[in-house]
């Protein structure tokens, strides 16, 4: 399954690894859709974390998904270079540079 808000992306798969897919609108059709035993898919850790431990969901292991099956994400924040962000971007600037500087791996 793989979300597809926009029709931006048209037909497009970005880490799909079946023929047969299922696009979604967001996280918590996914989430629901999987639970419910329709198919899987990648969901974020903090989603699923309660799920995992109790036994609701299992971690498929795949190397097409990455090492441990886990694959990076990456965070950008852009801003204009000719004008001092505010205070709402400074602060989430701060909180994104120490999530990154942190190991944030989801445990296994």
């Amino acid at each position: 399954m793989q979300i597809d808000p926009t029709p931006i992306s048209g037909s497009q798969d970005f880490g799909v690894l079946s023929p047969q897919t299922c696009r979604v609108t967001g996280q918590d059709t996914k989430h629901a859709m999987i639970l419910a035993g329709l198919g899987w898919g990648r969901l974020p850790h903090w989603l699923i974390e309660r799920d995992l431990a109790e036994g609701r969901l299992v971690r498929v292991a795949t190397r097409a998904l990455g090492r441990n099956a886990q694959l990076p994400a990456e965070a950008y924040l852009a801003h204009r270079l000719d004008e001092a962000m505010g205070p709402a971007a400074r602060a989430f600037a701060e909180a994104l540079a120490r999530l990154c500087a942190e190991d944030v791996r989801p445990r296994p």
